[in-house]
């Protein structure tokens, strides 16, 4: 009888080993914020973005701030706190901006009190991708009022 145990776990041992780290591994593991901010960098208390444009001339503002509990806040609060988005120019617009594109103003108020605003219209070349980014998570983390602008 022990040569059996022996034997079973000789051979399945290696596999079970195996299978219990990468299952430590997964469940322990939590996905680093590949755009945090430093330690001594401010935070950010608040993102209000406002959307215009578009064929229906639609004005939507979308908020996010540290009451906000989705994961999309979560990224919002997080990806403008980051140096990269820090550094962005305060716009980044078409040569030719026709044909009901929205406009996206991002504009951020962090713990120093200090404000960011950037603006851009939609698919406009060279928008860098961490501005797209907090764009589509301030749409996904929540819409607070929308109307159409006057003619």
């Amino acid at each position: 009888m022990n040569h059996s145990i022996a034997r079973l776990f000789r051979h399945r041992l290696p596999a079970v080993l195996a299978l219990v780290t990468l299952l430590s591994v997964a469940g322990t593991t939590a996905p680093v914020p590949a755009v945090a901010a430093g330690p001594d960098e401010p935070r950010t208390e608040s993102v209000l973005m406002r959307r215009s444009g578009g064929l229906t001339g639609l004005v939507e503002h979308f908020t996010v701030d540290r009451t906000i509990t989705n994961r999309y806040a979560a990224d919002v609060l997080t990806t403008t706190a980051s140096r990269r988005f820090r550094a962005l120019r305060s716009a980044y617009l078409p040569a030719d901006p026709c044909c009901d594109r929205f406009t996206y103003t991002v504009v951020v108020r962090y713990s120093d009190n200090t404000v960011k605003t950037v603006t851009t219209v939609e698919n406009t070349a060279g928008t860098p991708q961490v501005l797209l980014d907090v764009i589509q998570s301030t749409l996904l983390a929540g819409q607070t009022e929308s109307r159409a602008q006057p003619a």
